[in-house]
């Protein structure tokens, strides 16, 4: 069904300049800024969801508790594609305040809420707004700053994901304990309270100081495929998330989900060869770098996903760290980042725009990491996993933004949002899948070795390593030993799954960066001139002439 003819952003004339302005500099401080409270919001209940649950429903809550992290997930992972879409449609920064709107009101719902259903239901809807934050803030610089700066820029974006991945249980453990801030005593209902200043002034530097120029087009929203890709998506979700958890994986609730996950992702491919302006072109994966870099950005995610939490894990339950000294132990990580996130962006501008070096060396520097973590022991010296946190987050800093700018920098300005939030969908994509294989194989491993150890286990078996740490000694220290021998399974495990993204980078095309409008030379590379019509303001549609855009705006 045909949408009113709509603004979407042109091609930014700025984008040509050789400096981005300090006005687009601090608008973007503004993105970054809302866009890092959505990633906090993901981890920052993780620590705290006891708490609430039992400050709500002392009686149900525990029950519940795992839907605050769940409905979050659920609807931040399966509106990325959307988003996509209408930022297309509609214009990035349009689609990216409305989102910040709907992530702020839900916020304040969540820290009003008076029931543990309640508090569910605005979190789902929290999760709604906040699918857009990260992956539109990643279609706001690729429109707003020059091709060769758009690296640094986006390093920075993959920083404050590692931010908010180390540092939000430290600030929800804060914000639920028995705290004071500013002078005044701090409860659970901070942890939502506190996105409302925040985002309330990185939503206005967007709005005030971001103009991106704009131009009318026909659109088409494809609604059936929205549906299909949201339901299939949810589906996985819900089998990794569950799976081995809170079901066994041959129960026939997983397994329904698995076959409905199936059934229903199959269709949504289906479904995007036959809608006039697909949620996801599959034409797009017959340009070389969208087809590699996808796989790989899936891959990394597999690898990665977890492995912080592990990390975290050890420090905590077999070290005996509080949570802060934990997070400051996670730090040689986010240094990593910072020195080839920042230094990437710096050498590709320097280099004349040329990037495939540097996701090859990531997945060799992130594979190293992960394979000293796998050396770890109960009793290993700081320097051991410092060393491998250390390296895996140069490699981070390398993989993350450099392949996402990859796949704008190989499709056409129509496509933009579309082939942004294909790669960051992929990426989540990647996390949970690898978040459930790595648990069973942690599972598994443990199990093994304990059932040939003397280490005491309940009647009905299976020890929880959380409950390790109440065993008297020497059972206690012998199962720990064997829950960080388990662990390292993990860790080499995902160096292995690291080394198959090296080999898939060597299939990525060398390209200078361009800028996002160079449409006639990608439209050629992929092979599809109804992307010519698109850009000169039809929908791609079979028989259709060109038609001539409206006025540009700025907006």
């Amino acid at each position: 069904m045909a949408t009113p003819t709509v603004a979407a952003e042109a091609p930014n004339p700025m984008a040509d300049t050789a400096k981005t302005s300090p006005r687009v500099v601090w608008a973007l401080v503004g993105v970054l800024l809302t866009a890092f409270l959505g990633a906090l919001d993901q981890t920052v209940v993780s620590v705290a969801a006891y708490p609430v649950a039992q400050g709500l429903d002392p009686e149900n809550g525990i029950r519940l508790m795992p839907w605050l992290i769940t409905t979050y997930m659920l609807g931040s992972t399966a509106t990325q594609p959307l988003y996509g879409k209408i930022a297309d449609v509609w214009g990035a920064k349009r689609v990216f305040v409305t989102a910040t709107a709907l992530f702020l009101a839900a916020s304040a719902l969540c820290g009003a809420a008076a029931s543990m259903e309640q508090l569910i239901a605005f979190r789902a809807v929290q999760g709604i707004g906040a699918g857009g934050l990260y992956s539109v803030s990643l279609i706001l610089m690729a429109r707003a700053v020059p091709a060769r700066q758009r690296a640094k820029f986006q390093g920075v974006a993959g920083l404050i994901i590692a931010l908010a991945t180390v540092f939000g249980p430290l600030i929800g453990g804060f914000l639920t304990g028995d705290n004071t801030l500013f002078g005044v005593a701090t409860s659970w209902r901070w942890l939502f309270y506190v996105n409302l200043p925040i985002g309330l002034a990185g939503l206005a530097m967007v709005i005030t100081l971001l103009e991106l120029p704009v131009e009318r087009r026909k659109h088409s929203i494809d609604y059936p495929g929205a549906a299909l890709i949201a339901a299939g998506t949810s589906a996985f979700l819900l089998m990794t998330t569950w799976g081995g958890d809170r079901y066994a994986w041959s129960d026939p609730v997983i397994l329904a989900l698995g076959g409905a996950s199936a059934v229903l992702l199959v269709l949504f491919a289906w479904r995007q060869t036959r809608a006039s302006e697909p949620l996801m072109p599959l034409r797009l994966f017959r340009e070389r770098t969208v087809a590699v870099a996808t796989p790989m950005l899936f891959v990394v995610g597999f690898a990665l996903m977890g492995v912080i939490t592990y990390v975290a894990l050890y420090f905590q339950l077999v070290r005996g760290y509080s949570a802060t000294s934990t997070g400051l132990r996670m730090m040689p990580m986010i240094a990593g980042i910072v020195v080839t996130s920042i230094g990437s962006g710096i050498v590709i501008s320097a280099r004349d725009g040329r990037y495939k070096i540097f996701p090859m060396a990531g997945t060799l520097l992130a594979a190293a990491g992960l394979a000293v973590l796998g050396l770890l022991k109960a009793d290993s010296p700081y320097g051991l996993p410092a060393t491998g946190l250390f390296l895996l987050g140069l490699g981070l800093g390398l993989l993350m933004q450099v392949l996402v700018q990859a796949v704008q920098n190989s499709v056409p300005s129509p496509d933009l949002g579309t082939a942004t939030t294909t790669a960051t969908f992929f990426r989540t994509m990647g996390q949970s899948f690898g978040a459930a294989v790595f648990g069973a194989v942690l599972a598994g491993r443990f199990a093994a070795k304990l059932a040939d150890s003397s280490v005491p286990q309940p009647s009905g078996g299976g020890v929880e390593p959380e409950h390790l740490v109440s065993l008297p000694e020497p059972a206690r220290s012998t199962g720990l030993g064997l829950y960080v021998d388990s662990m390292d399974t993990v860790f080499l495990c995902a160096a292995v799954v690291m080394l198959i993204a090296f080999a898939l980078s060597f299939f990525l095309r060398e390209m200078e960066l361009r800028e996002i409008d160079d449409i006639e030379a990608i439209a050629s590379e992929l092979g599809d001139t109804r992307l010519l019509d698109t850009q000169a303001g039809s929908a791609p549609q079979a028989g259709s002439a060109p038609k001539a855009t409206g006025p540009a705006t700025t907006g």
